[in-house]
C-alpha cells in the first residue's frame, strides 16, 4: 500500500486549523466488496483505521505497524550501494530513503517498533534525543524500540517516503536522511539527518517542522489590527513586516480593508530587541518616516512602507527585520517590557583625589603620570607596555592599569558577537 502524508481540514480546541495526516491509499485493481471500493475511493488517515476495523468487523485490515527508523537508513545505504554496485544510477542527492515506514512492506527485513500506546505513559529523560532527527527532545509521547534501545518521535517513525505541502503545491517532498543544508524553510534552524527535500526547487523542512499544523487564523495585535487568514496559494505577495518575497514560507493576509500580508514567521517576530550593531535597544515599527533610508547592518536601502527595527534614541538608525534577527546580530532575547539596565556597576569607586579601587585589584591604586618608555611595565588589562601615558599603580604592589583600560566599562557591546562582553577581573 502507498502512504502520502497530506493536509486536511480540521479543528483543534475549537480553531480552524490544517491538519498533517497519513493517508493509505491502497493499491487494489479489483476490489471484491463495498468497503474495499470506499476505502478506494475515501483513502482513510492511519490514525482512524483502527477505529474503522473495530466498527466493521475486522473487515478492513488492521491498524499497520512501523518498522524502526534506524532499520530505514540502514536498509536504504544497502540498497544504494548495491545499485552502485550493478552499475545504476548514482542518487542526485545521497540519502533518499527507499523503504517504507509500515512493517507490512517489510517483513522480510526485520524488526519493528513498540506502539505508541505501549509506552506513551511513561516520563522520558530530558536528555534523550530522537535518534533519528536530533532536532527536540522526545518528551512523553514517543515510539520504543526494545531491539536497538532507542527513542524516537511519533512525527520520525510515521514519516513516509512522499508529502504534499500546502505551501508547495507543484512538487511532492521526498524524505531524505544524512543531507545537511543550512537551515529548514520553515523554523529557520540547521535542517540535517532527517527531512523532506523537494530536488526541483531545492527546499527543505524538518520532518517534525513538515508535520504540525497549520492555522486558519491568527491574531496578532502587535503586528496587526485584523485576523489573519491564512493563504494557501503560492503567490509574489510583499510581507508587510519584513517586506521580502518569499513563496515558501506559509503566508497570512487580512481580509479587512486593509492591504497587509505577512510571513508566518513574522507575525511572531519579538517587539523589542537588543542588537549587536547598536548601542541602544531598536524596537519594531510597521513603516518608517518617509525618507531615505540605510539598513544600520547590511548598509543597504530601507523601504520606509515596510516594517523595520529603529531606534527610539537615535531618530535616524534604522535596520531591516530580517537583519535585525540575524543570529550573529540578535542574542535571541524579547525585551518587551523588561527594564533597561541603566544602574551598570561602575570599572571603580573612587577612594579620594587621585586614590581609586578598581574591580578587578583588591588593593587601592594611585593615579600616576608618565613621560618616558618603562620597558618592563605592562598593563594588567591589555598587556601593552606603559608607555608616556597616564596610568593607575597599585599603593603596595606592582599592578597597573593604563587610565584608558581602568575606565573601561565592565559591559561593552561589541559589533561581532550577539550577546554583550562582560569584563572580568584581572589575575
Amino acid at each position: 500500500m502507498d502512504v502520502v502524508g497530506e493536509f486536511q481540514k480540521g479543528e483543534i480546541d475549537g480553531k480552524p486549523c490544517l491538519i498533517y495526516q497519513n493517508v493509505i491509499k491502497p493499491q487494489i485493481h479489483s476490489p471484491n466488496s463495498s468497503d474495499e471500493k470506499h476505502l478506494i475511493q475515501n483513502p482513510l488517515p492511519i490514525q482512524n483505521m483502527t477505529k474503522v476495523a473495530i466498527d466493521s468487523g475486522d473487515n478492513l485490515p488492521p491498524p499497520p505497524l512501523f518498522i524502526c527508523p534506524s532499520l530505514r537508513f540502514k536498509l536504504t545505504i544497502t540498497i544504494e550501494a548495491k545499485l552502485l554496485d550493478d552499475g545504476g544510477p548514482t542518487p542526485d542527492v545521497d540519502g533518499k530513503l527507499r523503504i517504507s515506514h509500515l512493517l507490512g512492506d517489510n517483513m522480510m527485513y526485520g524488526h519493528y517498533i513498540l506502539p505508541l500506546f505501549w509506552c506513551n505513559n511513561k516520563e522520558a529523560d530530558p536528555k534523550n534525543d530522537c535518534s533519528i532527527c536530533n532536532t527536540r527532545k522526545v518528551g512523553t509521547y514517543y515510539y520504543f524500540c526494545a531491539e536497538c534501545d532507542e527513542r524516537y518521535h511519533k512525527e520520525c517513525v510515521e514519516s513516509p517516503l512522499e508529502i504534499n505541502y500546502p505551501s508547495h503545491v507543484k512538487h511532492s517532498l521526498q524524505l531524505y536522511n544524512v543531507k545537511t543544508f543550512e537551515h529548514c524553510i520553515l523554523c529557520t534552524k540547521k535542517a540535517e539527518v532527517l527531512l523532506y527535500y523537494c530536488a526541483l526547487c531545492n527546499i527543505y523542512m524538518h520532518v517534525l517542522c513538515a508535520q504540525a499544523k497549520i492555522p486558519f487564523l491568527i491574531d496578532q495585535p502587535k503586528k496587526h489590527d485584523h485576523t489573519l487568514t491564512f493563504f494557501p496559494r503560492q503567490a509574489s505577495l510583499t510581507c508587510n513586516v519584513c517586506g521580502l518575497v518569499d513563496k515558501l514560507h506559509l503566508t497570512y493576509v487580512c481580509r479587512s480593508i486593509c492591504d497587509f500580508v505577512a510571513h508566518i514567521d513574522c507575525i511572531h517576530n519579538p517587539q523589542t530587541i537588543r542588537i549587536s550593531r547598536h548601542f541602544h535597544r531598536v524596537s519594531f515599527t510597521s513603516s518608517l518616516p518617509s525618507g531615505k533610508w540605510c539598513c544600520g547592518i547590511c548598509r543597504r536601502e530601507i523601504d520606509s512602507d515596510y516594517g523595520a527595527y529603529s531606534c527610539n534614541v537615535c531618530k535616524d538608525y534604522a535596520v531591516h527585520t530580517r537583519c535585525a534577527l540575524r543570529k550573529d546580530i540578535w542574542d535571541g532575547i524579547e525585551l518587551e517590557g523588561v527594564p533597561e539596565d541603566k544602574d551598570v556597576e561602575p570599572p571603580f569607586y573612587r577612594i579620594a583625589d587621585g586614590i581609586i579601587l578598581h574591580f578587578s585589584h583588591g588593593c587601592h591604586m594611585k593615579f600616576e603620570t608618565n613621560g618616558v618608555y618603562k620597558e618592563n611595565e605592562f598593563c594588567q588589562a591589555c598587556v601593552l607596555p606603559i608607555n608616556e601615558e597616564n596610568f593607575y599603580v597599585c599603593v603596595k604592589c606592582d599592578f597597573i592599569l593604563h587610565e584608558k583600560c581602568a575606565d573601561a566599562p565592565r559591559k561593552k557591546v561589541h559589533p561581532l558577537h550577539p550577546h554583550p562582553i562582560e569584563q572580568k577581573g584581572c589575575p
